[in-house]
């Protein structure tokens, strides 16, 4: 998100990031058919992205946040078929970055010969892909309308530290849970918090540019990570519920192992660096970013 929310009027900061997030998603989602994939992937990241803006402001939002939340979670919905089998291919490759050798050979590679297939006829074969992006361009446009009616009264950081506050708690509670549970719905639970404290440090940043900016990229490094471990976990799945497009039984156990072992180190450096990003109490966290935003707003 290259948008940033500076420390002067945070109500209007918040409204104009909304709108240009969306522009982007719409802008996105108009390029030409043989970018289309492309287009559908930053369109939904643009949702994400939008969505941990409208958790920074939940509470003085109160009844529109559900509405506009659940909008834009139903319209990633909407456009992940068309994302997925091009998600497999790139967790495939990222995968045999770090098993060279394994992956250069002749089974491997006809592997992903079919993979690279899936993934041409998954995004040719959604014929009603057009309609459907149509209809989330409508309902995009429909949201940038409903902007200027959000309930946002509240002053300076005090328009945002509840949103900050329980985002942040969201994330040590879950990073908890996974200590104890190292599950792949648990993994993928902490994943979307840290993604959506991820997100808002980047919106602050110009409160106290190089501190936010660490902070940023430790995050990014945290949500890389966890989605690449999600990526393994759902390249899983598809070898149980696929397993002719990966060979034989014994090329699927080597593949298996080679996940099995990505996973747990993607697993313990996530953990280990978790475990620094979530070290401070939430409301020690608030206070410090109410200190930067408080400087840089004088």
């Amino acid at each position: 998100m290259g948008y940033k929310l500076r420390p002067q009027d945070p109500a209007a900061e918040v409204r104009k990031v909304a709108r240009q997030g969306i522009d982007k998603a719409i802008e996105a989602l108009s390029v030409a058919p043989e970018d289309r994939a492309e287009g559908v992937h930053q369109a939904r990241k643009r949702f994400k992205e939008l969505r941990a803006l409208l958790r920074l402001v939940r509470k003085p939002l109160g009844n529109e946040f559900q509405r506009e939340n659940h909008r834009l979670r139903d319209l990633g919905r909407a456009l992940a078929e068309s994302r997925d089998a091009t998600a497999m291919l790139e967790s495939w490759d990222a995968l045999a970055k770090r098993f060279p050798n394994l992956f250069a050979e002749a089974d491997f590679k006809l592997t992903r010969r079919r993979l690279q297939a899936r993934a041409k006829q998954a995004e040719s074969g959604t014929t009603d892909l057009d309609s459907r992006i149509g209809k989330v361009i409508d309902e995009l446009k429909d949201a940038r309308s409903c902007i200027d009616t959000w309930s946002l009264q509240a002053k300076g950081f005090d328009l945002l530290s509840g949103g900050v506050e329980r985002t942040y708690s969201d994330g040590c509670a879950e990073l908890a849970k996974t200590k104890l549970d190292l599950s792949d719905e648990q993994l993928h639970q902490w994943r979307k918090r840290v993604k959506d404290h991820w997100y808002q440090t980047r919106l602050l940043t110009p409160s106290w540019p190089k501190l936010m900016q660490l902070r940023s990229d430790s995050l990014k490094d945290l949500a890389d990570q966890l989605g690449d471990d999600h990526d393994l976990a759902v390249l899983t799945e598809l070898t149980q519920a696929q397993p002719a497009l990966f060979g034989d039984d014994t090329l699927r156990e080597r593949l298996n192992t080679a996940i099995a072992e990505r996973r747990s180190e993607l697993q313990s450096a996530a953990l280990k660096l978790g475990e620094k990003i979530y070290s401070q109490a939430p409301k020690d966290l608030v206070a410090r970013w109410q200190r930067y935003w408080d400087v840089a707003a004088d």
